[in-house]
């Protein structure tokens, strides 16, 4: 049977016990330690990743809340604008059709002659808030589509008509 080397090397005399043992000490210890991270580098690691995704979410949530609030606020203030100014009907008995595009129906919108003739005009617009339609002044209704800024919502204004300084204007008794 053949000896290892450091039996050999013993035999000799050119080693000795201690040093034998203590190189097979250190080869044991080499041979435990782990290669790369060790276990509390890695788990500071996944616990760092964990805390800044959880900070990212949080962020984006407040965010999201932030920008949900905004749009409740602006809408608020557009039906406060609107319930401050806005144009009545006329009465009752003395009611028309105004009629306008709703989507793709034609939707007729009862109003005295007055408020009527200053819809067709553009001097008046219509919006609707909370499942209601109501008329307002057309600054008014400029300022609340600003302020929504491209929200679903529902209005309608007429063109402003430009008078025509070339065309005589049209008596009123002339029947087409």
């Amino acid at each position: 049977m053949s000896k290892s080397l450091q039996d050999q090397l013993l035999a000799l005399g050119v080693a000795d016990k201690k040093k034998v043992k203590q190189a097979k000490h250190e080869k044991r210890i080499a041979s435990r330690e782990v290669k790369g991270p060790g276990i509390r580098e890695s788990l500071q690691e996944t616990q760092q990743k964990v805390r800044e995704e959880k900070k990212a979410r949080d962020q984006a949530l407040a965010t999201e809340r932030e920008a949900k609030r905004l749009k409740a606020e602006k809408l608020s203030q557009v039906r406060d604008m609107v319930k401050s100014s806005e144009v009545e009907r006329g009465i009752g008995s003395e009611r028309v059709d105004f009629r306008f595009r709703y989507g793709k129906k034609i939707r007729p919108f009862p109003v005295s002659t007055d408020v009527r003739d200053r819809l067709s005009r553009g001097l008046l617009g219509l919006i609707e808030m909370d499942g209601a339609i109501f008329i307002v002044s057309r600054n008014t209704l400029e300022k609340c589509l600003e302020r929504l800024e491209g929200q679903k919502i529902f209005s309608h204004l007429a063109r402003l008509e430009e008078q025509d300084r070339d065309y005589p204007p049209i008596p009123d008794d002339l029947d087409w």
